[in-house]
Formats: C-alpha cells, structure tokens, sequence
C-alpha cells in the first residue's frame, strides 16, 4: 500500500510539472489571428498574425561569370520569414549600415563612409529566428531593390509581408548597388545592363529558394508554396516586378512602386497583360512621373486585373525606408555628384508625405493585393476596390479604363 501511495504521489508531481509545459508549447503555435485566406480577411495595415526572422545569405550563381569580374555572380540576399511566437518581444535587429561594407567594397570612398554618421535602421524583425513551421507553406514573395540601391531598403514593406506569412527574399543585384553608386558614382551603363541582368537574378533566387524547399537538411525544407509566387520591387525594381511575369509564368501577381513601364517593352507584350499588377506612384516625384505610370498603365491591356495607387506628397523614396539614413547628406560628404544628389532627396524633404503616414498605406494595399491572389482571400478585394467613399485621405486608388491625363494627352503608346 505504501509503494502504491508513493506511486500516486510521483505521477501526480509530473503531471503537475509537465502539463504547464504542453499547454505552453501549445500557446507558442497558436496565432493571435488567422492570416489572409479563403475565410479571412485580416486588416492588411496592421501587422500580420506572425512574428518576423530575418536572415542573409549568399547565393552564388556559377552559371554566370561577369567578363568585367572575372567571377560568378554573386547575390547577397535578404530573407524575411513567418517566425514562431517566441520571437514577438525580440530582441530586435537593426541595419547598420557600416556592417556591411569592406575596404574593397567602397575603395578610396571606405574611409570616408566609415567616418560619417549613418543611422541605424530599427526593425522589428529577429535575426535567425526559429521558423514557424506549423502554419507552413507559405507564398513567395521577391522583391526587387531600386537602381543603385540595397536589398533591405524597404523593411517596412518586405518585413510586414513577412508577418502576413509571406517567405519575401530579396538579393543585391550585384553591380548596380548602393555600394556601386558610392564607389564609382553614377553610372548609366550599368544602369542599362542591370535591366537584363535583373530578370536572370530573379530567375536565379526563385530556383534557389524552391531547391532549398526540397532539401530535408536546408531551414526552408517544406515551407515554401511554389505555386503561390508574387514579385514587388521599388523604382529599376518595379521595372522588374512589370517585366518578370511576362517571362517567368510561375508568377501570379505583381505590385510594382514607382516603375518605368515603357522600358517592359522588350520583355512584355504590354496589350495582353498576363497577371493581376498592382502600381504605387506618389504625385511628386520627380524621378519617375505619375503622369508616366498613368499614361503607361492606360495603355495596358489584357483581362487580368490592374489598379494603380496614387499618394499625393509621395516622391520617390517615399517606398523606401532610405530618407531614414539621410544619403543626401551622405552624398555631400562623399562628394557624389549634383544629380546624384537631387535624386537622393526626392520623397525626403518637408513638403513630401510623412513616412509615418505612407508606409501603412503602401503597406495596406499590397498586402490586400497579395493577400487575394497568393493567400486566396476573396474578401480581401473590398481593400483594393475603388469605393465611393475612399478609405484614406491622403491616396486615390484609380482602375481601368482610365481618363486620359488631365489637360494633356497621353503621348506614349505602348
């Protein structure tokens, strides 16, 4: 009787012990919401139901060798991942830029940078979090960095994808970088030879990532749905967001911010539009002109849905988290140049939109747009629909068939 008693008693003691630690396991897998899909349309401004990882990898593409480099082109490539609840409260990693250049990377212009006052970029994204693989696959989404830009750029937009489910990877596109522009200043040329190079980058991560998908020993075995892949980008990226569904079928959906659509052309039959595409253009930029995404996106055709976003006091860095770091003040120092220094500053200035303001509304809608055609949400749509009332003051969604422009024709024919 005695052994049975202490029997009870040692049972009764592991199963106090260990059912607080089921249940928060448990708790760990459950999700504050459910995200976007066939019954349910979560907020596309707020932060999805997922916390965020984050992490950097170099993806080296043998099969192109640059005759200026005499090597494999290599991407370094950003990725933003759903993440288990664990990481919701951090700690939170934060971009600093001087970790990212070398003296070979910037040359006579090292010094210099190292010695200026660059701010960090906060995020609310965990470095190498643990994958939450419980709510596994999750769509695709590549993002395409603007020209003489950076992968993480936009961690605004690509890490709130990220907390919707979405797995957003974005490379360098390698010769045409923020660290390019600083080393050897502006230069067209390679400007011209991105715009190809680009669509092959894309290609190139895509094929990566989906082999990544079907290696037991990889982080992302099993957690990538290769029939759900989108495409974003901001400005040369948004050209690459246009041109890649017309070249690579495995993309259903496009949102491109601040694009040049005419330059498609090459790669796009532009009357027959294949994929649903999303444009985001600010009425003050001076870069790439609304009138231009208007005008280009009048002339499109096919059957697949387009909607072009307009946020009045947007310029073109407005898309980007780059007025954060003050690269024209930046540019000054490293003395890159008047023209570099005008561009650097479109989207930054006072008379610009705030980014407080503009970044949940950019994020709003291409969350919604993705949400409907990567996530299955249906009532998603009422998001992305043009309404009678419109849902914010400082934007204007417009759709076809489009007016011509305003007291001027549009001149271009695509």
């Amino acid at each position: 009787m005695e052994v049975v008693n202490i029997s009870k008693f040692f049972f009764f003691w592991i199963f106090i012990l260990l059912v607080p630690i089921a249940c928060q396991n448990s708790e760990d897998k459950r999700l504050p919401f459910d995200p976007a899909g066939p019954e349910s349309a979560p907020d596309p401004m707020e932060p999805g139901p997922f916390a965020v990882g984050v992490k950097t990898m170099v993806l080296v593409d043998d099969s192109r060798v640059g005759p200026d480099t005499g090597h494999a082109r290599t991407l370094k490539t950003e990725i933003w991942y759903p993440a288990t609840q664990h990481a919701k409260d951090g700690p939170f990693w934060s971009y600093d830029a001087k970790d990212e250049i070398t003296p070979e990377l910037l040359g006579d212009k090292y010094d210099s940078f190292m010695s200026a006052d660059i701010p960090l970029v906060a995020t609310t994204t965990v470095r190498d979090a643990a994958m939450d693989r419980e709510h596994a696959p999750y769509p695709v989404i590549i993002y395409s960095h603007g020209s003489n830009s950076i992968r993480w750029q936009s961690i605004f937009y690509t890490s709130h994808l990220a907390s919707h489910g979405y797995v957003v990877i974005a490379p360098d596109h390698e010769g045409n970088t923020l660290w390019d522009l600083i080393r050897d200043g502006f230069d067209q040329a390679s400007v011209v030879t991105s715009s190809y190079k680009r669509l092959d980058d894309v290609r190139f991560v895509l094929d990566s990532f989906l082999d990544k998908n079907h290696d037991p020993a990889d982080f992302f075995f099993g957690v990538l749905d290769r029939t759900s892949v989108g495409i974003t980008g901001h400005s040369f990226g948004g050209f690459t967001s246009v041109a890649m569904p017309c070249t690579d079928s495995r993309f259903k959906v496009a949102v491109a911010q601040a694009p040049v659509i005419s330059l498609t052309v090459g790669w796009c039959d532009l009357k027959s539009y294949p994929v649903p595409l999303m444009v985001q253009g600010g009425d003050m930029d001076k870069t790439v002109p609304f009138k231009d995404q208007y005008c280009d996106l009048r002339s499109m055709g096919g059957d697949a849905p387009r909607h072009l976003l307009k946020i009045y006091g947007g310029g073109h860095f407005t898309f980007a988290d780059l007025c954060q770091l003050d690269l024209l003040s930046l540019s000054q120092i490293l003395d890159l140049g008047g023209v570099v220094e005008e561009a650097l500053g479109d989207g930054c200035g006072p008379d610009n939109i705030a980014p407080e303001v503009a970044h949940p509304l950019i994020n709003h809608y291409a969350t919604a747009m993705f949400n409907v055609y990567l996530r299955g949400s249906h009532a998603s749509l009422d998001y992305i629909s043009q309404q009678k009332d419109p849902l914010f003051d400082s934007v204007e969604l417009l759709e076809p068939p489009l007016d011509d422009w305003p007291d001027e024709e549009c001149l271009q024919s695509l």
